[in-house]
């Protein structure tokens, strides 16, 4: 019985650890995913698989083919040869130690779990030299990847063995550095920092270094080596052989594990590289004010101490870059500086410099500083005006004050309104100043009011000048009246077209022109009054029936300006027809042959008498009377003859009526 439970443990314990040795697994950093497919050493070879996560719409994946692995190091030399060669995949990879590798190869032989490697059990080099691990390279930084894993040679179906999915780069290592302290001596500088949470599978150190308050931080070329601390601590010491005395420098640093992940940053150091005996006080904090009440530009500083310290110097200049000059020397214990040789609203650079018992510090960092506006501006700018010329405005002023710095020109639409800023700044360039607005800026129909102030060296604004006005700007076209038309209005003609006010609102009157009868030319008939407020309607009472009229009208704008012509409309009345004599009687008489008739209705101007025969070929003539008479008397007609009489009225135009019936004459 403890027989079988002896073989029943064996089982159980064989069982798990090969559970444990097909734990495989991947982890990504920008230098590549690292697959560990095996903790058992002297195992199998593997194959490996690639797949893009969203790579295809295919509903087969596409699997690529990674590597096959090779078998495991035969010997020391062949563990030297794979680490060589492994080196040229990561920069954080290592050519091997000769001895080094006799001594972990001897390990590896004698050992059947990675784990018994120590700190080489985390090492993706040795750990794909042993054949338990790939570094693929060949994967793209943003994407997600899955791989699959088998033995090569296997006697049944394949197994595959599936790590989960990877993003590439990975994350950020979780382990934390902090500083300890650091020692400086003007040729090295040395940093300690204590590893919170230290992995086996750190690489290396990034160490960036950044002149203080001058310069953003760049990697610095610094040696850097772990080492035992208390309590089984990890620490880190970084040694700067390249900084430069006197400078003062800031430090920050990251940890990397082999594939190229990073830690969070360390607190930032910054320091003083000197040597102990010169002890120059390091500039901390540096900085300007405007101080309006001293007229001055006032620099105040920190220093980590005042020890050695003789005077603190003051340089300033107009550009950032070169040009300091000494301005001024301030005590050891002092801690600002007044500037007065300023001018308000100027920009200024500032360092300082330390002098020291035994030495003198280099230059400090750069600050700007600027005295705000102080000076006020009373005085208002005179004899401001402005004329147009040219569709131009020209203003002319006198200057305000000696330190005038320039001029804003300033308007408004209407009396009533508040100025609003027009120009920018116009420079003092004289005594008398000009500026000119193209009119073709302005809104049309609107008269501007205008004014300028002075703005003084301190940039104070003073106050405006007495205002002055432009006139209004109109459209240099005038909109052509449209759709005129002629109606007839009780004998007269009655002219009417589109009101023009709502599609042109600055159109007042209009003018009306008339060609009548044989008329060569139009001749203006009617000109509206502004007073009319354009009326869009004209009645011509002096037409005359029977006689031809056109008409065409054009539109005045406020400033005078006219518009084409409008289309021309005619009017024509016909003349009522002349009406011809009634009542028509002929008869023989001893004077002659009397013709009498009933006047028309309408009196003629005259009544025309004609006769012919049955031999006649056309009516002949014989009279006429007034209009206002109703008898004829034919002294010439010759008794016996059968003549034929009819009447025509002519009206005072000469037009005649249609001819009466002829009604012939009977003799006795």
């Amino acid at each position: 019985m403890k027989r079988l439970i002896k073989c029943a443990w064996l089982l159980f314990a064989l069982l798990a650890l090969e559970t444990k040795a097909q734990q495989a697994s991947a982890t990504a950093g920008p230098y590549g995913v690292f697959i560990q497919f095996e903790k058992l050493l002297h195992g199998p070879q593997y194959v490996i698989e690639r797949l893009l996560v969203g790579g295809g719409s295919s509903a087969r994946p596409d699997w690529k083919p990674v590597c096959t692995t090779s078998k495991p190091p035969q010997s020391a030399a062949d563990l030297a040869a794979r680490l060589t060669f492994l080196a040229g995949k990561n920069p954080l990879y290592n050519i091997p130690n000769d001895s080094l590798t006799t001594s972990v190869f001897e390990s590896y032989r004698t050992s059947s779990a990675v784990d018994s490697l120590g700190a080489y059990a985390s090492n993706p080099q040795y750990l794909e030299a042993f054949g338990l691990g790939y570094l693929d390279t060949e994967v793209e930084q943003g994407k997600r990847y899955d791989y699959r894993i088998r033995q090569l040679k296997t006697t049944g179906a394949a197994v595959y063995h599936n790590p989960p999915t990877v993003s590439v780069p990975g994350s950020k290592m979780a382990t934390t550095v902090q500083s300890l302290g650091y020692t400086a001596t003007g040729t090295v500088v040395k940093i300690r920092y204590n590893i919170k949470r230290a992995r086996p599978d750190i690489a290396g150190v990034r160490v960036m270094r950044a002149s203080y308050a001058q310069t953003g931080f760049v990697d610095c070329p610094a040696e850097w080596a772990f080492m035992k601390g208390q309590k089984d601590s990890v620490l880190l010491e970084i040694s700067d052989y390249n900084a430069r005395r006197k400078m003062l420098y800031s430090y920050v640093v990251y940890l990397k594990d082999f594939l190229g992940n990073e830690s969070a940053a360390s607190d930032t150091v910054t320091l003083a590289n000197l040597r102990p005996q010169e002890e120059i006080p390091a500039i901390m904090d540096l900085r300007t004010k405007s101080e309006e009440d001293y007229d001055a530009i006032g620099i105040s500083w920190k220093l980590t101490s005042t020890k050695n310290l003789r005077a603190i110097e003051i340089w300033r200049s107009d550009n950032f870059d070169s040009g300091y000059q000494l301005i001024g020397t301030a005590s050891a214990s002092d801690t600002s500086y007044y500037d007065q040789a300023v001018e308000p609203v100027r920009g200024y650079y500032y360092q300082v410099r330390l002098n020291g018992v035994y030495d003198r510090s280099g230059e400090s960092v750069r600050v700007s500083g600027m005295l705000k506006a102080s000076r006020p501006a009373l005085i208002k700018p005179s004899n401001l005006s402005v004329t147009e010329i040219r569709d131009t405005l020209y203003f002319r002023w006198q200057s305000a004050d000696y330190d005038t710095h320039g001029y804003y020109l300033y308007y408004a639409t209407n009396d009533s309104d508040s100025l609003t800023q027009y120009s920018g700044v116009i420079l003092a360039t004289g005594s008398d100043l000009t500026y000119k607005v193209a009119v073709s800026k302005l809104a049309i129909g609107v008269g501007y009011k205008w004014a300028v102030a002075a703005i003084n060296t301190s940039y104070r604004i003073g106050p405006m000048s007495d205002a002055v006005y432009s006139e209004p700007r109109y459209p240099d076209r005038v909109a052509t009246p449209i759709n005129p038309e002629m109606l007839y209005h009780e004998g007269h003609a009655f002219l009417m077209w589109e009101n023009m006010k709502n599609i042109d609102p600055y159109i007042v009157a209009y003018i009306v022109e008339r060609k009548a009868g044989d008329d060569k030319d139009f001749r203006e008939v009617y000109r509206q009054a502004v007073g009319d407020k354009s009326v869009n309607g004209y009645e011509d009472i002096t037409v005359r029936n029977g006689e031809m009229y056109s008409y065409r009208i054009k539109a005045v704008s406020v400033s005078g300006k006219t518009s084409g012509y409008s289309t021309e409309v005619a009017y024509f009345k016909e003349l009522p027809a002349v009406l011809p004599a009634r009542g028509l009687n002929v008869m023989a008489t001893n004077k002659g042959v009397r013709i009498a008739w009933d006047a028309p209705l309408d009196t003629p101007e005259k009544v025309v008498i004609y006769r012919y025969t049955e031999k006649t070929v056309a009516a002949k003539i014989i009279g006429s009377v007034s209009g206002k008479e109703a008898v004829f008397f034919d002294k010439y007609a010759t008794p016996g003859i059968g003549y034929y009489y009819s009447l025509v009225a002519v009206d005072a135009g000469k037009r005649e009526s249609a001819a009466t019936d002829p009604v012939g004459v009977e003799w006795p």
